[in-house]
């Protein structure tokens, strides 16, 4: 069993609160990203959440850099790492389905 270092609650006891510390167990801690509610994920994250094929989310995220409306959607904290925001990768698929025919161009 792995243990997180001991944080404290706090307990009241008798009129005063005292910290007491609390073990977690990392092995019951969820680490599945598909059951923990996320803001960023990967190309691969992004591709398993929306199901479709990574080429077309690397096409679409190159589409959201380009579109500053949603350019703050898409960040790079190193030259091989891409974050995408769930929610702006959702409004931008949205936004698709409703300029089907007008690329690059606002409602």
């Amino acid at each position: 069993m792995r243990y997180l270092f001991p944080y404290y609650i706090m307990v009241e006891k008798s009129g005063e609160t005292m910290p007491k510390p609390v073990n977690v167990n990392l092995d019951e801690v969820e680490m599945n990203p598909d059951r923990v509610e996320i803001r960023w994920g990967s190309k691969a994250v992004i591709s398993r959440v929306f199901s479709v094929k990574e080429a077309t989310v690397t096409k679409w995220i190159a589409d959201m850099r380009d579109n500053p409306q949603f350019r703050e959607y898409v960040i790079n904290p190193s030259h091989r790492i891409v974050l995408i925001n769930l929610d702006g990768f959702e409004e931008y698929v949205r936004w698709l389905q409703d300029n089907r025919y007008r690329r690059n161009k606002s409602k």
